[in-house]
């Protein structure tokens, strides 16, 4: 493809995506979706539904390149209309507070245009055991438990600013060199993952701390949900796996709460976050280390997810050869 066509997407999915959480950030005030700042001092209100933003400029690129690029006719419109899908669930979480069992579950029907795409594709290379053909069970099992996997695990590690927007840089940033560097599926995926990566960082400049929007579950379930389908849509299914081995060990704390369990923290006179009971969170086990301040939680964790990537573009790149 084209290096100013790349270039050209990539901005526009910046701009866009930018322009569009400034929008919604005083929209969202206006009409009262705001939330709390719990881990702040003062507990300032801040706008929800930014995830909206990450939306706007994601599908504005990802269509500058379906324009310009005919390679690109399946894969793009598989992934956005698979996440779109699931950050409709998340916007009416958002607005009407559905049940968990509801939102674990809808994901699996939004895995259906993957599916659709995945036909005549069913082996999966698995590390130092080759290619192994599921059949069947990798349209009517794989695909949906992988969707329905990453979109929820967003949604599980949130609520520190800016962690959920520079986690998905990091982890598309890793299937994006994966992808550029394949040819075919792979690397339209590594194309559109590349795209994505400026509407995140757009909506990121806003979400840092201290943030000035939060992404809401509209952004968190998107994210999570646009990370798996690039992977599933890329065939990086072990990249995707090494990619969430943090989330898995969220799944975990937040198992022994029956998903109760808060990411948050407690708030010294200093500012700075603790937390004196058992882990509910990645995000506890970092401040039972030592009291940080916010950002410094966040940098810790984008830290170890960085390594979990280079891992992973490892892996994916010399153990497994597609």
């Amino acid at each position: 493809m084209n290096v100013i066509t790349i270039v050209v997407s990539s901005l526009i999915s910046f701009i866009v995506g930018y322009f569009s959480t400034v929008w919604i950030s005083k929209q969202a005030k206006k009409r009262g979706f705001i939330g709390k700042d719990i881990n702040k001092i003062n507990k300032p209100e801040v706008p929800l539904m930014g995830g909206v933003g990450v939306i706007s400029g994601f599908v504005a690129g990802a269509f500058t390149l379906l324009l310009t690029d005919i390679r690109s006719e399946r894969v793009i419109p598989a992934v956005i209309l698979s996440s779109l899908l699931i950050a409709f669930l998340g916007l009416l979480d958002d607005i009407l507070d559905i049940r968990q069992s509801v939102r674990a579950l809808l994901p699996i029907f939004a895995s259906i245009p993957l599916i659709v795409y995945s036909v005549g594709h069913s082996v999966i290379s698995i590390p130092f055991v080759g290619p192994v053909n599921f059949g069947i069970f990798y349209y009517i099992i794989i695909i949906p438990v992988a969707l329905t996997i990453t979109a929820n695990a967003f949604n599980m590690l949130e609520g520190l600013n800016g962690l959920g927007a520079g986690m998905g840089i990091i982890m598309l940033s890793a299937l994006a060199y994966i992808g550029l560097t394949r040819k075919g599926p792979s690397y339209e995926a590594g194309l559109l993952a590349l795209v994505s990566i400026f509407s995140l960082f757009a909506f990121l400049l806003l979400n840092k701390y201290p943030a000035k929007i939060f992404p809401g579950n509209v952004g968190t379930y998107f994210i999570g949900a646009l990370v798996g389908a690039i992977g599933i849509a890329g065939f990086m299914y072990t990249a995707l796996v090494i990619l969430y081995i943090p989330y898995v060990i969220e799944f975990v704390l937040k198992a022994r709460t029956k998903f109760k369990g808060i990411s948050f923290g407690k708030v010294d006179n200093n500012g700075r976050l603790y937390w004196d009971e058992f882990p509910n969170s990645l995000t506890h086990v970092v401040m039972k280390i030592g009291r940080f301040k916010e950002y410094q939680i966040v940098l810790i964790l984008w830290l170890i997810e960085a390594i979990f990537s280079v891992i992973a573009v490892y892996l994916q790149t010399t153990i497994i050869v597609f």
